[in-house]
């Protein structure tokens, strides 16, 4: 994914943070239960699934501040179509190869997940009213449906405008009657994926770029910080209070609105350059999208050869959950710079490896 620039030219180094703590989060809601039916540190984490609340809301102003010089501009969309397959698919496509290989030793106990047509829909992510074989990659079909109707914007101004008014309009509505009647409106595929409520995030995303783009963000500090102690604090709520669905309107909502504000707020205050991230924490960041790929194969491994090795050690289980996170992460970090980075610097802009070299511009 491209990451817009700061002010002074180089990356936003809070948005890239964001991401990888993002990953991170989903990281830690899936290891929660890997010791089985009690929960890691009392369940403390299980709000974990909110990172991917955070990555739409992310996406949704990545891709609008790093296009908005080709709004309206079809001639654009070649590259934009490149750039956006590149980013997604090859490196999905290495990772569900692995997942495939492992699968015909351990098959699913569900013949319908390894079904021809399951096969294809999640090779291509096509829509699919069921998951995909590799679970975390539900999110890339809402990422690849955002992204084909954010084209219509690079094809056409207006009727991009139009398009996208039109779905944040049955958006809403949808999360109203769900709100209002627990009921969705739209049901079957439809609501299972064009009018999901996750959707509505990719437009805080890029209304956040908007209004920065428009001029220098107003008090920052206090937008980072409540925007940041308003996605904890539904974060805990949800942990620890009580028990209700699993995707419900206003959590995502709140979610979404407070990934916002602290978005605006982190981008605010790096350009002001009041804002200095840890240069240790991009070690994660750079192989966010091969953490977010992979934890749940190497979590799905863990699980499978943990009775053996306590059997030799006994482990508490909030020791398995940290050790657990952690070889997830440094797995993923592995894989991103043995494999990731390198493929996306080959594949990113093939034109340049046919272009000759030319001397550096002084």
């Amino acid at each position: 994914m491209a990451t817009p620039k700061a002010a002074g030219g180089g990356k936003l180094r809070g948005v890239e943070a964001g991401r990888g703590i993002a990953a991170v989060l989903v990281v830690l809601v899936h290891a929660t239960y890997i010791s089985g039916n009690s929960p890691a540190f009392d369940g403390l984490f299980k709000f974990g699934r909110a990172g991917v609340d955070f990555f739409f809301v992310l996406s949704g102003f990545i891709i609008y501040l790093a296009h908005a010089s080709d709004l309206g501009r079809p001639n654009r969309v070649i590259t934009y179509a490149w750039r956006r397959f590149v980013r997604i698919y090859p490196t999905y496509w290495l990772v569900m190869a692995g997942f495939g290989v492992i699968l015909i030793f351990y098959p699913e106990r569900d013949p319908s997940v390894t079904s021809w047509g399951n096969i294809v829909a999640s090779v291509l992510l096509l829509p699919r009213y069921q998951d995909p074989i590799l679970k975390p990659a539900w999110t890339l079909r809402h990422e690849m449906l955002f992204y084909l109707l954010f084209a219509g914007l690079i094809l056409n101004r207006s009727a991009g405008r139009i398009v996208l008014a039109i779905w944040a309009g049955f958006l809403l509505w949808q999360i109203g009657v769900f709100t209002i009647t627990l009921h969705p409106w739209f049901t079957g595929m439809a609501g299972y994926l064009p009018f999901r409520v996750f959707n509505l995030e990719f437009f805080f995303g890029m209304g956040v770029a908007v209004l920065l783009s428009r001029g220098k963000a107003r008090a920052p500090g206090w937008f980072l910080g409540f925007g940041a102690a308003l996605f904890l604090g539904n974060g805990l709520m949800e942990s620890f209070g009580s028990v209700g669905p699993v995707e419900w309107p206003p959590h995502q909502l709140l979610y979404g609105v407070a990934s916002a504000m602290a978005l605006y707020g982190a981008v605010g205050l790096e350009r002001a350059g009041q804002l200095r991230v840890p240069g240790w924490l991009f070690v994660i960041v750079s192989a966010s999208y091969s953490i977010y790929l992979s934890h749940m194969i190497l979590l799905m491994t863990i699980q499978h050869f943990l009775p053996r090795l306590r059997g030799l050690v006994p482990l508490p289980p909030d020791l398995v959950f940290l050790l657990a996170v952690a070889i997830c992460v440094i797995a993923g970090v592995a894989f991103s710079r043995l494999v990731e980075q390198p493929l996306l610097r080959a594949l990113r802009d093939p034109l340049r490896a046919r272009r000759p070299a030319r001397a550096a511009a002084p």
